[in-house]
């Protein structure tokens, strides 16, 4: 992820010699997203703040599998272009590469029926009410959604090129959100702990030298509790992290205590039993970040929930 620089994305296929029209007026290009070659901007809207709900499952014929809500500053912009300067799967795989190559996470990529599932376009159409391309452009269809990290914010991004009725075009959204104003959902704590088996929660706080949890807490200790309440077979490690901030001895002893304290609330008030959870507390020695900045030390502070497996 530390790879993106603010990108200048997909140089090696943009070309800005010929667009087909004049872009909308007022519009532009996100920074972070260079346009497909010959396209030119049909629509455009920039809005302060809103929720946004990015896909990140297929669909199983009846709903969209998982989902992640994010808030932030929002750009839509609605690309079209001549239908022989490139294909729904050439706009796809290129962004798809860019976006790998660039470091972001792939959040969800899909293509056409066989891969995005049954339905998937009519379900995407409710979830986002707002989304400007044409229904019937859903004769061909791809889904890609990625994510960046830069200077403590969070860049989530979709691509959605289609095709219908002798038309092509893509919308491109990007969200713009403080990295750690993102509050973890169910779905998404059950989609890491079930790819990754771990999960990282940042909303879990205490005060600076303290393992006395702030009231604020409690909505990320109940994630916990209820993925466990859902898979009563699962057992974890709750394993406490600290920055660099004091002496070593100390923020190992801390982050331990910390750890006991998210065990004895989800004991205490969620009714898990205490057989199931293991606690752990490695201090600063599995850094996510630098301990040079704040942001960097903001994400290093934080609760992880592991698999586990014995």
């Amino acid at each position: 992820m530390q790879k993106v620089s603010l990108l200048v994305l997909l140089i090696a296929f943009v070309s800005q010699s010929a667009f087909a029209q004049n872009d909308k007026e007022g519009s532009k290009d996100h920074p972070l997203i260079q346009r497909f070659k010959q396209s030119y901007i049909y629509d455009y809207e920039v809005t302060s703040f809103e929720p946004y709900s990015v896909v990140t499952g297929k669909s199983n014929g009846t709903k969209l599998t998982s989902t992640q809500e994010v808030e932030g500053k929002v750009y839509r912009i609605f690309y079209s272009l001549p239908t022989d300067a490139g294909s729904v799967y050439e706009i796809y795989t290129n962004y798809l590469n860019a976006f790998k190559n660039s470091g972001a996470e792939i959040l969800f990529s899909c293509k056409n029926l066989s891969d995005c599932g049954r339905y998937f376009w009519d379900y995407l159409g409710k979830l986002d009410k707002k989304m400007q391309m044409p229904a019937y452009y859903g004769e061909e269809l791809a889904y890609l959604a990625a994510k960046f990290s830069k200077d403590g914010m969070a860049y989530y991004v979709t691509v959605i090129p289609g095709y219908g009725l002798s038309e092509m075009g893509y919308e491109v959204t990007v969200v713009e959100a403080k990295e750690m104003s993102q509050q973890i959902t169910l779905g998404s704590f059950e989609k890491a702990m079930n790819e990754k088996g771990k999960v990282s929660l940042y909303g879990i706080l205490f005060d600076t030298g303290s393992d006395v949890i702030k009231q604020s807490s409690y909505a990320e200790i109940e994630l916990i509790a209820q993925y466990l309440k859902n898979n009563p077979g699962k057992k974890v490690y709750i394993v406490g992290h600290t920055d660099n901030t004091g002496g070593y001895e100390l923020n190992m002893k801390l982050s331990e205590k910390r750890a006991l304290s998210v065990i004895n609330a989800l004991t205490s008030k969620n009714g898990i039993s205490s057989s199931r959870l293991t606690a752990a507390g490695v201090g600063p020695v599995a850094p996510e970040s630098v301990n040079t900045t704040e942001e960097g030390r903001k994400k290093n502070r934080r609760v992880e929930v592991v698999l586990n497996e014995n």
